[in-house]
């Protein structure tokens, strides 16, 4: 059974520079305008062209709807206009990176292992995103979900010492421990379709975006240094060895 994340999402760090991140509602815009664009001559021009003028030309609109002829050349041209801006809409390459920040935590060391487990994306967690209902919806419901998302990479190892000077750190005067971490992820999306089908003046579509994650860095939240990094390429390796070694 898929699980949904959770944890909290939160803002680009502004330290970390402009990235690119679905929480940016106009992003999500981009690749349903993608889709559009890959269809665009197998949808009813004249309905498509009474959608645009409807939504983007009111004014244009409410002067034409009365004079058939002028609806009709008003419809085409809002349909036309439409086309040429969707080809404008470049794709993006398959290594363009997207970046993911999630609120996370550790819990309780581990004194067999030696390690404090994180909670962070694994198999089956998805997150959910939405549009600015142009095309695609404005509810969070377009999805997202990572190909190779694992637990194995979600603890910080440490010595019992170390582990102990930690959590001495993080501990304020009334016993509180601040366990809060930040979970900066990057990824690529290797595919995006739509679930919902877009349909002008009918609905707005939802995508399922699927991502492939490249590297993970679990920083502290107030001092923003990273704890641990790891890069998924070697994960990925790392388990194909097991798996082959244990064959």
């Amino acid at each position: 059974m898929k699980k949904i994340l959770l944890i909290l999402l939160v803002g680009i760090i502004p330290l970390l520079g402009e990235e690119l991140n679905l929480q940016d509602k106009m992003l999500v815009e981009h690749f349903g305008a993608l889709i559009v664009k890959d269809k665009i001559d197998l949808y009813d021009s004249d309905e498509f062209g009474l959608w645009v003028l409807q939504k983007d030309y009111q004014s244009k609109y409410r002067k034409v709807q009365n004079d058939e002829f002028e609806f009709n050349d008003a419809k085409e041209w809002a349909f036309n206009n439409f086309k040429k801006k969707l080809e404008k809409v470049k794709p993006f390459t398959k290594d363009t990176e997207f970046h993911l920040f999630l609120s996370s935590k550790f819990g309780k060391y581990d004194f067999k292992s030696k390690t404090f487990p994180i909670e962070a994306l694994s198999e089956g967690t998805f997150m959910q995103y939405a549009g600015k209902g142009d095309l695609v919806h404005y509810y969070s419901n377009s999805k997202l979900v990572f190909e190779n998302a694992t637990d194995e990479v979600n603890f910080l190892a440490m010595t019992k010492d170390e582990a102990k000077k930690f959590i001495k750190l993080r501990k304020d005067k009334y016993g509180n421990i601040d366990r809060k971490l930040i979970a900066h992820y990057i990824y690529t999306i290797t595919n995006f379709k739509e679930v919902n089908e877009f349909k002008p003046n009918g609905q707005d579509m939802t995508i399922k975006f699927t991502g492939k994650l490249k590297s993970v860095e679990f920083m502290d939240k107030k001092q923003k240094h990273i704890l641990k990094k790891v890069d998924f390429e070697n994960i990925s390796d790392s388990l194909s060895d097991e798996n082959n070694t244990s064959k």
